[in-house]
């Protein structure tokens, strides 16, 4: 594969390039493109090659009345919303669905070779997709996703992909499969950000991801940051095209939402109701943890001191440990306390701080994005999930966790390490509601101004 890449000087300069932007953030430059497909895997290389080659042609050939630019402007944000929406709900096959999303829209394209004159007489912005849409269907019975489908499925494109693409206008409400409906739903967040924010685009997205794929306001704008951040990396790799996306300010289209206006009030009373717990008190020292204060410092200082570097809170809750406290007593939950306590030590790097708020852990990541401190909660909890712990009356009992993580960075941070604090307690409370063994993520929705 890189054999052939390396042909095409085009090609292999943008496989370089992209091996070597932010996305990967290594710590050697990558000079070969041997090396490089290594990096970015065989196949993200092969849809790269697709989309160049795609928009290479398209662009040395233009069709009638189409406006190219706002279509691969809305191709190439589609699909990178939808590797966002793939990893939010767990779809494995991330380069496929990239894939899929980019081509969404290539019925446009087509059907604008064969009727050149079709989109002259549209009677609404080509950025209006829905409007488009019924524009097709009243002039043609059909519309470009059904035409796009039927071209992909000539071209002997996996029968996933074109299912995908001819049912990009559907429902979707029922899928069982999300491959389907993160297409569907990565347009929608394209056309937020092709035409301009806004509390009614972004009203759109927020109903779109929680019908499909029951997201929550908090976690959609997470979604949208993502993918604005997936876009910024890629500037400039896909060429004119790219540079002249702007994206929008996505903080001014939630600042009327609901959530926005009161949420650091409601999170900050979440973390009083973690903080005032005091379950054996007496034993903290023992089980070798911090004491909250001397955490609470630590976060302070390096909250200030390392701004501009990672830095992530994760809360990990014992949720039936106050119940084993009322059955069996403080001698049993004081050895499950140190069972649970060496887990997390042998969890976390000796860099990293812990402290205890009653049947709550709370753990400092220095050096950690919110996605790292994730991974490592997930491996936390994995440990527990189907373990069964025997106490003195020969019963075997679980432990019922959930985790929550919060995190800055340079390009994403909280005003103050209280918000951090306050917004690691919500996500844990956004966890508990979702079920035993969850993890949530909060973002700093007071920030996104800063990084859009």
């Amino acid at each position: 594969m890189a054999a052939i890449v390396s042909l095409d000087v085009s090609l292999a300069s943008t496989v370089l390039r992209h091996a070597n932007s932010p996305a990967y953030n290594l710590a050697g430059k990558v000079e070969t493109v041997e090396r490089a497909a290594l990096v970015i895997g065989y196949e993200a290389v092969r849809t790269m090659a697709l989309t160049l080659s795609i928009s290479k042609a398209m662009a040395e050939q233009p069709g009638g009345s189409l406006n190219y630019t706002t279509f691969w402007q809305r191709s190439l944000l589609a699909a990178a919303s939808a590797r966002v929406l793939g990893q939010t709900v767990k779809e494995n096959a991330l380069d496929e669905l990239f894939l899929a999303a980019l081509l969404q829209d290539i019925g446009m394209l087509a059907l604008d070779r064969v009727r050149p004159e079709l989109y002259r007489t549209l009677d609404v912005p080509q950025t209006d997709h829905q409007g488009l849409c019924v524009f097709e269907k009243a002039v043609l019975n059909f519309d470009h996703a059904r035409f796009g489908g039927a071209l992909l499925q000539e071209w002997g494109m996996h029968n996933r992909t074109v299912k995908a693409i001819l049912e990009s206008h559907d429902d979707h409400a029922n899928d069982v499969d999300h491959f389907a409906a993160c297409v569907a739903a990565s347009g929608v967040i394209a056309d937020f950000f092709l035409q301009g924010g806004g509390s009614e685009a972004y009203a759109r997205v927020s109903h779109e991801l929680y019908r499909l794929f029951s997201i929550r306001d908090s976690q959609c704008m997470q979604v949208l940051l993502q993918a604005s951040e997936a876009v910024r990396n890629n500037i400039g790799l896909y060429g004119e095209v790219m540079d002249a996306i702007g994206l929008v300010d996505v903080a001014s289209s939630v600042s009327g939402t609901k959530e926005s206006s009161s949420e650091f009030e409601e999170d900050e009373q979440d973390f009083e109701r973690i903080s005032r717990h005091h379950l054996l008190d007496s034993n903290l020292e023992a089980e070798g943890l911090m004491g909250r204060g001397a955490f609470e410092k630590s976060l302070k200082n390096s909250f200030y001191m390392l701004r501009g570097q990672p830095v992530s809170v994760a809360m990990v809750s014992i949720n039936n440990l106050r119940a084993l406290h009322g059955q069996y007593g403080d001698r049993v939950v004081a050895l499950l306390l140190k069972v649970i306590s060496r887990k997390l030590s042998d969890s976390l790097r000796v860099e990293d701080f812990v402290t205890r708020y009653g049947d709550t852990f709370a753990i400092l990541l220095l050096g950690s994005t919110a996605e790292n401190a994730v991974k490592v909660v997930e491996r936390i909890v994995q440990q527990f999930e189907d373990a069964r712990y025997a106490i003195a009356d020969g019963s075997r009992v679980a432990l019922l966790i959930n985790g929550g993580v919060a995190g800055s960075s340079a390009s994403l941070h909280f005003g103050s390490e209280q918000q951090l604090l306050n917004r690691a307690a919500l996500a844990l409370s956004y966890a508990q509601q979702a079920g035993d063994y969850s993890i949530c993520e909060e973002i700093p929705e007071a920030q996104l101004m800063e990084i859009v």
